[in-house]
Order: C-alpha cells, then structure tokens, then sequence
C-alpha cells in the first residue's frame, strides 16, 4: 500500500528542494505532484475576464482536479496533470504523467489547506520558516509584481498568516526549514521509512 505524503510551507520555505532531496533518496519508488501545477492558470483566468490582485487565493486552483488525480493514485492507477504553473509552461511542460509510486508526495503551500483532504495523507509535514527569512528568500527572486514591495507586505505576508501558518496545525511533522536542506530531507526521509515499516 503506498504511502501518501503531503509536504506544505510558506513560500520560499524549501518545498520544492526537499522534493529533489526526497528523490534522491527514493528515486522510482517516489511520485511527486507539484501543487502549483494545478493552478487555474494565466490564460484560463484571462479568457474568463478574471483580473488577480491575490495570487495566493485558494480560488486559484483546481482542487476537483487534484481530488481526482490522488484517488487515480490510491487506485493504483497513472494519472495526467493539466500543468499550468509559470515555471512548466516556461518549460514547454503542458502535462505531467504520475505514476502510481510507493511514496506519492504533493508538494505545495496549501497542500493541507483543505482540511477534509489533508486528513487523507499518511504523513503531513510543514515547512517551518521565520517571516523574516521568507520575505528575504522571495526578495531575491527574478524581479516580478508578486517578488517585490509593497506585494510582498501588503498581500503575500497577510496571506501567509492566513492560509499558511493555520496548516501547521494539521500537520503530523514540523521540520525547520532554516536547517540544511539535506538535512531536512533526511530528516521527512527517515518519516517516510518509519511509516513505511509500520503499514
């Protein structure tokens, strides 16, 4: 029986890079569904008339869709992504075929937001990551609206504590995200194999 891992944290926290370090340690036996791949997507809300000032509301992303593809997983069956992140369309990335893994692990900063759905993983893990070092960390990307003042205080912060922080609570982990990243992900590593064993 697979081991369904949800892995979510604010921004900057290290998601993305405890995903790589989690392949390193699993390689085939490891699935990842990319959250931000599920987003409505910019074409789809330009078409719709639908201007976005917030793009951290939850509004903005297809939860139907990942509803569907985890049950195609946990019926042991391979599952395509509509992929709609900028940084898969930046790639040429337009879909993404999971397959049915020992460890499927969905990797996003509302991966517990949903609190009905997040009761469904086995192991759920935040990302712990002072405001101070996120709002550093997402300063220095590549310059865009939602990577500079006043968005950075005025909306992703105030959203932040709003839709971020309160998923701590229904994790069953809190790593620190401030510790080194191999660290951490041997850390959710060594989580995994001890829940592994115990099924």
């Amino acid at each position: 029986m697979a081991v369904f891992v949800a892995v979510t944290g604010g921004t900057c926290s290290g998601k993305t890079t405890l995903a790589s370090g989690l392949y390193r340690r699993f390689g085939d036996e490891l699935a990842v569904i990319p959250f931000d791949d599920l987003a409505i997507g910019r074409a789809a809300l330009a078409a719709a008339g639908r201007t976005v000032t917030d793009w951290d509301d939850p509004g903005l992303w297809r939860w139907d869709d990942l509803r569907r593809h985890l049950a195609d997983l946990r019926a042991g069956r391979a599952t395509v992504i509509d992929a709609r992140s900028r940084e898969s369309r930046a790639a040429s990335v337009t879909s993404r075929r999971i397959e049915p893994r020992p460890v499927v692990v969905l990797v996003g900063y509302l991966a517990l937001f949903d609190e009905t759905l997040a009761q469904t993983f086995d192991v759920r893990v935040y990302v712990d990551l002072p405001e101070y070092e996120l709002v550093r960390r997402r300063l220095r990307r590549p310059p865009s609206e939602e990577n500079r003042e006043p968005y950075v205080s005025s909306t992703l912060l105030p959203a932040h504590r709003r839709l971020v922080v309160p998923q701590r609570a229904r994790a069953t982990h809190v790593v620190d995200g401030m510790l080194p990243r191999e660290t951490v992900a041997e850390e959710v590593a060594d989580i995994i194999r001890r829940c592994r064993r115990s099924r």
